[in-house]
């Protein structure tokens, strides 16, 4: 039977990036942690290029220069790097642990990098360019009123795109003129609404991007800056979420999430219909990550599912085909040991219909189970390779993976369901999944466990204080014990939209105070571990300290793990080889699996 360090041995891969016709960057964690990889279509050659102990956020290329961000044992305090072209080493082009550096892109001379940065007022970003030869930084705009963040620079150069963040899904689209230094709302009564994923023409004459203005969900649109007019284009009962506009403005890649699973559609911008091309593999692609070739049109997306590790794929619309170019191995883990998890659904408390997801071993009855509740609270729970939630089933646990309340993908009614004052509803949903757990013979009363990371960590907390009876365990990674003290110390500027979901600490503290775990600690009975990275500015690591220290001075065992080098997350290997056979064991202990 293969062992958990086997399963975190996988690696995945994402945001692959065109060098060039026949070569391409991208990200993957198969040494450990996140760095850059060369895939040489050509010879078959893959490519170690960078070589960090911190793994790379993000990358983009210009050139043949490959830009990437990078923090500091998880601070994310990102600092901007290149990786000329022709050369092995990378160097630094901002140097500075104390501010963020949002990439933001490069102008045509191909040095000019445009970037948002909180180094002059930590609540407020910036925007900014430098020269990446001298080094030289200069502030384009300064941000008085929110939380700004770069979206798409104009082919020319001239024009930054960027997202005025009011809340988590909540934002406007401004465009910045670099040369005139003034700024404008493409939306001038934008209202509730997100504005997303901008794909610019190649002659900076207008872009496409998404939206949910006056929609449930998100759907392609069109804005001319000449006109300064916005066109709807497509929408459907589903949210689309990326785009990739090919290099001669023929093809729009667009991918859209279907009750979880991603469909990549190709639209044809002269035709203004789709176009009919072979179909990817059933999974879920990446958010942000797609890319046209600099003459060709062939697209790189990476592709996941439950069975299936993220691996880059080539969808070649003139040649009519599709194939995987990148080769995640498992490690010797048998593929058809893997599972694929299975779409159900149930009814709530006030009827409200629930979709979750369940990962069930192949010829077993595993009656303990696992329900793995996702962070945002706007993430969404998709059929994608968990090396954790696999090796669970493995060893005899069920995990279900529930989409409560709050959840996106499924409206903007049904993420609204849990904002502020409705805060429980979405731990009453866990709890209501409990107990349809137990009546359809999928649990035993006496053996259910709640786990999630951050928003998913606060659940776990939630339901352990607010439902003693249900749960035999909970695992609390990285998760808000007390959204008071959460608001008042999570960095500067992530507060103000963070409280547009929960509730500000000026007019909603009693709120605040009600929902929070810590003044429910004599409640718990359940087993409880907690997981935190010291260096965490999402959620401090305060919140796991208050939970541990509360039990404690109770004598109430809790067993806590705290990593000195990780932030929002355990994403270093060699934690992740501590971390989880301990939570492993530790559910399989008090679930009594078999």
């Amino acid at each position: 039977m293969a062992t958990i360090n086997q399963y975190f041995t996988i690696g995945s891969c994402s945001s692959a990036r065109w060098l060039d016709e026949e070569s391409f960057v991208y990200l993957s964690n198969k040494s450990g942690v996140n760095q850059i990889w060369q895939k040489s279509l050509v010879t078959g050659e893959d490519v170690q290029k960078t070589f960090f102990n911190e793994r790379v956020w993000s990358l983009s290329v210009n050139q043949g220069n490959v830009f990437f961000t990078m923090d500091l044992g998880g601070n994310e305090q990102e600092q901007i790097h290149i990786l000329p072209a022709g050369e092995k080493e990378a160097k630094n082009l901002t140097d500075n642990n104390a501010a963020r550096h949002q990439f933001g892109g490069v102008k045509p001379d191909g040095k000019t990098v445009v970037f948002a940065c909180n180094a002059r007022n930590p609540k407020n970003f910036d925007l900014c360019q430098m020269d990446a030869e001298t080094g030289k930084q200069e502030i384009l705009l300064e941000n008085t009123d929110s939380y700004n963040t770069p979206a798409a620079l104009s082919p020319n150069g001239r024009y930054l795109l960027y997202n005025k963040m009011k809340g988590q899904s909540d934002n406007c689209l401004w465009i910045l003129d670099t040369e005139e230094r003034t700024a404008e709302n493409i939306d001038s009564a934008p209202g509730y609404a997100q504005y997303t994923n901008p794909a610019w023409k190649k002659d900076s004459s207008g872009f496409y991007f998404l939206t949910d203005k006056d929609s449930e969900f998100k759907y392609l649109a069109y804005y001319d800056t000449a006109s300064h007019t916005i066109t709807p284009i497509y929408k459907e009962n589903w949210d689309l979420e990326d785009l990739a506009l090919s290099y001669d403005d023929k093809y729009l890649s667009i991918k859209i999430n279907r009750d979880g699973y991603s469909a990549l559609e190709i639209y044809n911008t002269h035709t203004k219909a789709f176009e009919n091309v072979p179909a990817l593999p059933k999974g879920v692609m990446a958010y942000y990550g797609s890319s046209w070739a600099p003459q060709s049109h062939r697209l790189l997306v990476t592709l996941t599912s439950g069975q299936r590790p993220a691996d880059v794929w080539m969808l070649d619309v003139d040649g009519d085909k599709v194939e995987r170019v990148t080769f995640t191995q498992l490690d010797g883990i048998e593929k058809d040991s893997l599972v694929e998890p299975e779409l159900h659904h149930f009814k709530s408390f006030d009827g409200l219909t629930v979709p979750y997801w369940l990962y069930r071993g192949q010829g077993k009855n595993a009656r303990s189970v696992v329900i793995e509740v996702h962070g945002g609270p706007e993430g969404q729970e998709r059929p994608m390779f968990s090396p954790l939630l696999q090796y669970l089933v493995s060893q005899g646990l069920t995990v279900v993976a529930p989409n409560v309340r709050g959840s996106t993908g499924y409206g903007k009614t049904y993420h609204h369901l849990d904002d502020v004052e409705k805060r429980l509803d979405s731990v009453h949903d866990a709890a209501c999944l409990a107990e349809h757990l137990v009546e359809a013979g999928i649990a035993d009363r006496d053996k259910i466990a709640v786990m999630g990371a951050s928003y998913g960590g606060y659940m776990t907390l939630s339901c352990i204080t607010r439902y003693p009876e249900l749960w035999a365990a909970g695992v609390d990674t990285v998760g808000m014990s007390n959204l008071e003290t959460f608001l008042e110390n999570t960095a500067d500027y992530r507060r103000a939209h963070r409280e547009s979901e929960y509730g500000s600490l000026e007019h909603h503290r009693d709120i605040l105070r009600d929902v929070s775990p810590i003044h429910k600690v004599d409640q718990i009975t359940a087993a409880l571990m907690v997981v935190h990275g010291a260096n965490d500015p999402r959620v401090p690591v305060g919140e796991a300290e208050q939970i541990v220290k509360s039990l404690r001075d109770r004598n109430v065992p809790v067993e806590y793990l705290l990593y000195t080098d990780e932030g929002h997350g355990i994403s270093k290997r060699k934690n992740q080889f501590d971390c989880y056979p301990k939570v492993a064991a530790f559910l399989k202990k008090h679930l009594k699996a078999e």
